[in-house]
C-alpha cells in the first residue's frame, strides 16, 4: 500500500490536471464528412451512410457555433435514372469521394490548421478487412471490383496513408469511423483510461501510460465502430436509418434529430465520455458469442483524451 501512495503523490505533484486531458483550446475547427451509399455500384447499398455523415454535420456545428466552423462534405448518392433505375453519380456529383478528392480535401484541411485547431473527419461507408476505406470509383460504370473479383486497388484508403498524412497536422485530428474493421485504426494498447479494469497494478499502468512515448506523441485520436475483426452493422429498419454506432454517438454528443437541434449540457465532454456513452447506448449488443449478432466500439489508448466542449 505505500508504494501506490507514495507513486500516487509523485503523479499528483508532477503531472497535476494534465494527466487526464490536454489544455482545452478555442482554436478553429474544420470538419471533413464521408458518407457513401454506394449505389450504383457493384457492392452492396448501405441505406444509414448519408444520414450518418449528414446529421454529424449538423450536430457538430451546432456544437462549435461559438468558434470558427469550417464543413466540407463529400458524399456518394447514386443517380436516378430516367427509367427509374439507380445510376453511378460519377458524371454529376462534383462532391463524390473519390480518393482523390479525399486525399486533396485532407492535405488542404490539415495545411490550414494551427496548432490550436481541431479537425474531424466521419467516415460512413464500407470497410476492407485490413480497415482501409472503400471509396467511390473513378471509373463512370461505377465498378469497385475487378474481373477476377478483386477489390480495385484505387478505390482503397489505407490505414497506413491516413496516418502519414494526418500525423502532419499541427493541431488535433479526431477520426470517427463507422465502418466493418474500422479497429484498424486503434493501436494495440491496455493503456486508454476507458479500458483500464479495476486490478492491484492500476497507479503503475496509470504511470506506465502516461510516460509512453508512443502513447503521447500519437498523431490523432480515433473511435471507431468496431473492432478491427468484427462489421460494422445498420438496422433493416426505421426512419431515419443510422448505423448503430453513430445513432449512439449523435446522442451522446447531445444532438435531437427530431426538433434538429443540440440539447445544452452543463458540463464538459470528452472523448472518453463519448466512448462510454456509445457503448452504453447502442442499440446493439457490445459483445456475443456470434459477432453478427453484436459490435463493440474501439479508442485510441493512453492517458490522455481530447476534450470536445466545455
Amino acid at each position: 500500500m505505500y508504494r501506490y501512495t507514495l507513486l500516487f503523490l509523485y503523479l499528483i505533484l508532477m503531472l497535476g490536471c494534465e494527466l487526464c486531458y490536454p489544455s482545452p483550446t478555442r482554436g478553429k475547427v474544420f470538419h471533413l464528412g464521408i458518407g457513401l451509399s454506394y449505389a450504383g455500384t457493384d457492392v452492396r447499398v448501405l441505406r444509414g451512410t448519408l444520414n450518418d455523415a449528414r446529421e454529424q454535420r449538423k450536430a457538430f456545428s451546432s456544437l462549435y457555433t461559438e468558434r470558427s466552423f469550417t464543413s466540407i462534405m463529400l458524399l456518394q448518392e447514386g443517380l436516378v435514372c430516367s427509367d427509374g433505375s439507380i445510376g453511378y453519380d460519377k458524371t454529376t456529383n462534383p462532391s463524390l469521394p473519390t480518393k482523390e478528392r479525399v486525399l486533396s480535401a485532407l492535405e488542404a484541411l490539415v495545411e490550414d490548421m494551427d496548432q490550436d485547431d481541431l479537425l474531424i473527419v466521419t467516415y460512413s461507408g464500407h470497410g476492407h478487412t485490413d480497415g482501409s476505406w472503400v471509396l467511390a470509383p473513378s471509373y463512370d460504370d461505377g465498378k469497385i471490383f475487378t474481373d477476377t473479383g478483386e477489390l480495385d486497388e484505387s478505390v482503397l484508403l489505407s490505414v497506413q496513408e491516413l496516418s502519414a498524412l494526418l500525423g502532419q497536422a499541427r493541431g488535433k485530428v479526431l477520426l470517427l469511423i463507422d465502418s466493418c474493421y474500422a479497429g484498424a485504426f486503434i493501436t494495440e494498447s491496455d493503456a486508454s483510461l476507458s479500458a483500464i479494469p479495476e486490478n492491484p497494478d492500476f497507479l503503475y499502468k496509470l504511470y506506465a501510460a502516461y510516460f509512453s512515448k508512443q502513447e503521447r506523441e500519437a498523431p490523432f485520436f480515433v473511435m471507431a465502430a468496431t473492432t478491427r475483426d468484427n462489421t460494422s452493422k445498420e438496422p433493416h429498419y426505421g426512419s431515419p436509418i443510422h448505423g448503430y454506432f453513430t445513432q449512439a454517438l449523435l446522442e451522446g454528443l447531445g444532438w435531437d434529430e427530431q426538433q434538429q437541434l443540440l440539447v445544452t449540457r452543463k458540463e464538459y465532454l470528452d472523448l472518453d465520455k463519448l466512448y462510454h456513452f456509445v457503448c452504453e447506448h447502442q442499440k446493439i449488443p457490445t459483445e456475443g458469442e456470434n459477432p453478427v449478432f453484436y459490435q463493440h466500439p474501439t479508442i485510441t489508448g493512453g492517458a490522455m483524451s481530447l476534450v470536445l466542449d466545455y
